[in-house]
């Protein structure tokens, strides 16, 4: 099972990378700061030596347990629809084709729920929890063809298809039957491995792309305000309220990246305040409740260093203030 155990590792690789959670806004910006102090505690705190990841080896050891599931209790008597194999057996369906064939959506929901039964009975660290629970990940995050990398959907096609052939796959006798559904179909499954590898490859020039594209954008973007002005009104807050205020201010200056200050007006504010940053940082009510109030100080300083647009802070307030 080499060549499918490393398509099960490139798969695991892959959606880690996919399935990251996307946050926005807000939310964003207070994570970041809270792991930032947390960070710099931990520089403040005595050096340990770190423990060293799993190696790609130990990975391997513990996926390759993986079919031993199979043969749990809870999983034992969990079969591939048996009626359908046996059509597809004499239709002379290709082996791979059948396999995805019979992981219909019932199999699939039978499956997790014995799994999730299985990782509830067991302790949490030990390995048949955590195989089940990673498994249960793979097969809610995946389609079709993924299913292939995992030996413990394998395994349980060869139990069916021997139970449809009057014989009996024990625990003693998979690795072997494994080994060779891997030789029969090792062209297909070393296909998907390399577009696997290629997407993987693809999404990192993407990814990269962008960033220099952001990188570009963000050195020839003029501030909408100048540093040295920006500092003298964050002098000027309160020191109970300057982090909340910058915080604001930073989706407002940095994110939302307004023009110069003179060509402000209250299309801008608006179209700011009731549409990109609703829908850009999914804030909450109290959210925009400060961000009313970062932004109603900001200008009210800036009207008195004569640097606002005359015409816009009387409009601006009342539209703040919700007046």
């Amino acid at each position: 099972m080499r060549a499918a155990s490393k398509l099960l590792l490139l798969f695991y690789k892959f959606m880690a990378k996919k399935t990251k959670p996307k946050k926005s806004g807000m939310l964003k910006r207070r994570q970041q700061k809270r792991q930032k102090k947390m960070l710099r505690r931990r520089l403040a705190m005595p050096k340990r030596v770190p423990q060293q990841p799993a190696s790609t080896e130990q990975l391997e050891q513990l996926l390759s347990t993986l079919p031993t599931l199979a043969f749990e209790p809870e999983l034992t008597d969990l079969n591939m629809n048996k009626s359908e194999f046996k059509a597809l057996l004499d239709s002379d369906t290709r082996e791979v084709d059948i396999f995805m064939k019979l992981l219909t959506e019932d199999f699939i929901a039978d499956l997790s729920q014995r799994l999730a039964q299985l990782e509830e009975t067991n302790p949490e660290k030990s390995i048949k929890s955590v195989l089940s629970k990673a498994t249960r990940h793979q097969i809610e995050n995946s389609d079709k063809i993924s299913y292939l990398s995992n030996p413990l959907l394998i395994a349980i096609f060869l139990k069916t298809h021997a139970s449809i052939e009057g014989l009996k796959l024990d625990l003693a006798s998979m690795a072997k039957a494994m080994e060779e559904f891997d030789q029969r179909n090792h062209k297909f499954i070393q296909e998907i491995t390399d577009k696997i590898e290629d997407s993987g490859k693809q999404e990192l020039v993407t990814n990269t792309e962008e960033e220099l594209f952001a990188d570009e954008d963000n050195e020839e973007r003029i501030p909408a305000i100048e540093e040295s002005v920006y500092k003298k009104f964050i002098k000027l807050v309160s020191t109970e309220k300057q982090e909340k205020v910058e915080e604001d201010l930073d989706v407002f200056l940095v994110d939302f990246q307004p023009p110069p200050i003179a060509e402000w007006d209250m299309r801008l504010v608006k179209r700011f305040l009731s549409k990109w940053f609703i829908e850009n940082a999914n804030p909450l009510e109290e959210d925009i409740d400060s961000m009313r109030e970062s932004l109603l100080t900001l200008f009210q300083f800036l009207a008195e260093e004569k640097l606002l647009p005359e015409t816009l802070l009387d409009p601006a307030k009342k539209y703040l203030q919700n007046e």
